[in-house]
């Protein structure tokens, strides 16, 4: 009904063929747009319902005028928020993990996260759920028959087949779980948090790696007071990079701006132990390298000596305790 309003001189359309129509305005009989326009007929729909689509042209005076049309039509409004996912998903034409890779589609911004959900909406997920769903169903098969035919002989070779299929798949489905949290990150984005003493040159190397200017840099130590965030993209994978306060825990109080301070160190610390990846900056014009940077070293840290061009001696920073490489490792 909507389409014979907006183009009353069209006989009507056929099925998943696009055709060129002239749309016009039922109220004004002014004319809309010259615009393409497809129907599909459910089931055999994105939804599984019927459906029409209008492809105009892209102005925003062609667009605005179209909805308020449309809207104005008795059945007519807005779709919601993912509505015709969902409608789809309802009428079985998706299942949930298809749904929820279309999500992530619509949010990716990175082209591994782009692939990921493709991926996904391309049932792979899903076909391996499905998958286990059968070899379950099977391995219950056979516990059944010996429980609803006790009385009866049944095979031993039916029997043992239970057991080692439950316990393989029991194997693949925690080697599914345990990737690391893999497609967790591709999704969300690799936590990296930059952490090092004061006026180390933490600010300098985000602003470096973003190519902007992200912080603020000063000579002054303890310039960066908060957890300042920059979202990356690198060789197609998103990665939330983070600057942080300089480490100085045993200098500050808490009173005035040295409580400021303090949240941020507090902040630091606390970012730097939910981070995937930790860049610990070193100043490498100091004497010694910063004991409570090293303090942080672990199996997802990088070190980083900065500065190491000002100070002849820089090489023997680089001697480092057994503590600190055995915590490396």
């Amino acid at each position: 009904q909507s389409f014979q309003a907006l183009s009353p001189s069209q006989k009507g359309l056929q099925p998943r063929k696009t055709s060129v129509v002239s749309l016009m305005n039922p109220q004004t009989l002014e004319a809309i747009d010259s615009a393409m326009v497809v129907g599909f007929k459910g089931p055999a729909s994105f939804t599984g319902e019927d459906v029409i689509e209008y492809h105009c042209h892209g102005s925003p005076a062609i667009l605005e005028e179209m909805m308020e049309v449309l809207a104005k039509m008795d059945g007519h409004r807005l779709a919601n928020h993912g509505e015709f996912t969902r409608r789809a998903f309802e009428n079985g034409k998706l299942d949930l993990t298809e749904a929820e890779a279309i999500a992530d589609l619509i949010d990716a911004e990175t082209k591994a996260q782009k692939e990921q959900a493709l991926n996904q909406m391309g049932g792979a997920l899903s076909n391996l759920y499905h998958k286990w769903a059968e070899e379950l169903t099977k391995a219950l098969a056979y516990i059944e028959a010996i429980i609803d035919f006790p009385d009866e002989d049944v095979p031993d070779t039916e029997t043992v087949k239970a057991k080692p299929a439950v316990e393989t798949l029991q194997k693949e489905i925690a080697y599914h779980l345990n990737d690391n949290r893999r497609g967790e990150r591709l999704r969300n984005g690799l936590q990296v948090v930059i952490i090092g003493a004061p006026n180390a040159g933490k600010s300098s190397l985000v602003n470096a790696l973003a190519q902007r200017d992200v912080a603020i840099v000063s000579d002054i130590a303890g310039t960066t007071r908060d957890v300042i965030e920059v979202h990356l993209n690198l060789g197609g994978y998103p990665v939330i990079l983070a600057d942080t306060a300089g480490l100085r825990p045993n200098q500050i109080g808490e009173k005035g701006q040295e409580a400021i301070e303090s949240e941020g160190i507090r902040r630091a610390l606390k970012r730097s132990s939910e981070a995937d990846l930790k860049i610990l900056m070193f100043d490498g014009s100091a004497e010694n390298l910063d004991e409570d940077t090293l303090n942080l070293v672990d199996k997802n840290s990088i070190l980083f000596v900065n500065k190491i061009d000002i100070n002849p001696n820089a090489k023997d920073l680089f001697n480092l305790p057994p503590r600190i490489t055995d915590a490396a490792q």
